[in-house]
């Protein structure tokens, strides 16, 4: 996990890069030419079509996690043929270099990163507001899923847009369906709801043949539910509203449910070990988790339905994960990589990474969706439609110690699951703790 603080010569830079930018344009565009304006007489009128920068010939880095092969085929291979002239190199951190200390040694115009960990790059400094960019460049925010794009400028006190998403992580519930058959008991339906599967989760956490079934798992992290229910963690004021809001109540006595179930909590079960004992055990009956490849290739006789969902929420699933594109503010190539960002959105691109296993941020696009896995053999085990059925949860109020305090509401609900701790208890404990480590936070 990166730093919360910056190091001084990361605030160096930006204090540069903010001078430069108030001296001069901010860089090039989304649909093309030369990245300088110009002001006076000969200024191109408002409505004036935007340059294209498609053919500039120029070097962009990428800071990226995931491998060389990788990187060639979900960028370099794909951006290439809009970009013909430009040369796309990647960058990564390692155990002695930090992204923290990349971006202060490295020009790096593009950051690939996980819409869940923006908070990292917000307590940096990092994100360039795409705002003016957008509207310089003309691009159409509405293709994109409007929770998705409010969840972005959550991240940002000044509600900014700090990246383009560019894939859609939604959850889905994953059942083995040789566990359901061993019991002779119907398989989850569509529209579930927690209260539902907690009750058929009932019929299927047995002991047959030695071994102990598990019925459900709640998740591998408790974000999704926290998500589900946009919950934040404090409010504006930095106090903790854990002890205070209904919904946290909610969530905690929807874990201590699903865990009260005979069977459903075998000794040493812990927060996040679902994916080991579904995939590789093959004792757990369902298990809620994103879309993933990996999980389709497990081995698992899957079957795949809706996200269970809060019968007071409906039609609502986890808030967003995802991927998504960033501008540091220290790139000298803004434009550049803004165009470069936008035409990975564009249908063009996502229908190949569709077909690669990615979900497409791009809102209500039938044409793209429906395209998931094309022409590979994984695709039988998922309708393509189901991981779109449900909305994506409205956004919550974000703030810097939103990371610290979900480690201890983790903590406090293991303790209810594991100690029995009186849910009031828990919920007042926690919230003190949270209030302790702001204070502390806002003392140095």
């Amino acid at each position: 996990m990166l730093r919360k603080k910056p190091v001084i010569a990361f605030v160096a830079a930006l204090i540069l890069a903010v001078l430069a930018g108030c001296g001069g344009n901010t860089g090039p565009s989304a649909n093309a030419g030369g990245e300088s304006g110009s002001t006076g007489a000969g200024a191109a009128k408002q409505d004036a079509k935007p340059p294209d920068l498609s053919n500039q010939k120029a070097t962009i880095t990428i800071f990226s996690g995931t491998t060389p092969d990788l990187f060639k085929s979900n960028y370099v291979d794909l951006l290439s043929k809009r970009f013909p002239n430009v040369t796309f190199e990647q960058v990564n951190t390692s155990k002695e270099v930090s992204l923290q200390q990349l971006v202060t040694t490295t020009n790096i115009d593009l950051i690939d990163e996980g819409i869940t960990n923006m908070l990292d790059l917000m307590n940096l400094e990092v994100p360039l507001n795409l705002d003016p960019l957008v509207k310089k460049y003309q691009y159409d925010l509405g293709r994109l899923d409007p929770k998705i794009v409010e969840s972005i400028r959550a991240y940002s006190k000044n509600k900014e847009l700090v990246a383009l998403p560019t894939a859609y992580q939604p959850f889905v519930l994953y059942y083995n369906k040789d566990i359901f058959d061993k019991f002779a008991v119907p398989y989850p339906k569509d529209g579930n709801t927690w209260d539902d599967l907690i009750e058929l989760s009932k019929k299927v956490a047995r002991t047959a043949d030695g071994v102990q079934y598990r019925g459900l798992d709640p998740g591998l992290n408790i974000n999704r539910m926290q998500t589900q229910l946009s919950l934040p963690y404090v409010d504006a004021s930095g106090k903790s509203v854990v002890g205070s809001l209904a919904g946290w109540k909610k969530m905690y006595q929807t874990y201590q449910t699903i865990y009260s179930v005979p069977g459903n909590n075998p000794p040493g079960a812990k927060i996040g070990d679902g994916t080991t004992q579904f995939t590789k055990d093959k004792t757990l009956a369902m298990y809620p988790h994103l879309v993933s490849v990996a999980l389709l290739q497990s081995g698992v006789n899957l079957g795949i339905t809706t996200f269970p969902q809060f019968k007071d929420v409906p039609g609502v699933a986890t808030g967003v994960f995802g991927e998504s594109l960033v501008i540091p503010k220290t790139s000298k190539q803004q434009d550049l990589a803004f165009q470069i960002a936008a035409y990975y959105t564009s249908d063009e691109v996502q229908i190949t990474l569709e077909k690669l296993g990615s979900l497409t941020p791009l809102y209500k696009n039938t044409n793209v969706q429906s395209k998931f896995l094309e022409g590979d053999p994984l695709a039988k085990a998922i309708d393509p439609a189901i991981p779109y059925k449900l909305k994506v949860a409205d956004p919550y109020y974000v703030s810097e110690w939103d990371r610290d305090a979900q480690k201890l509401v983790k903590a406090s609900l293991q303790d209810v699951i594991t100690k029995h701790t009186d849910i009031n208890t828990a919920l007042r404990e926690v919230n003190e703790k949270i209030n302790g480590l702001v204070k502390a936070s806002q003392s140095k």
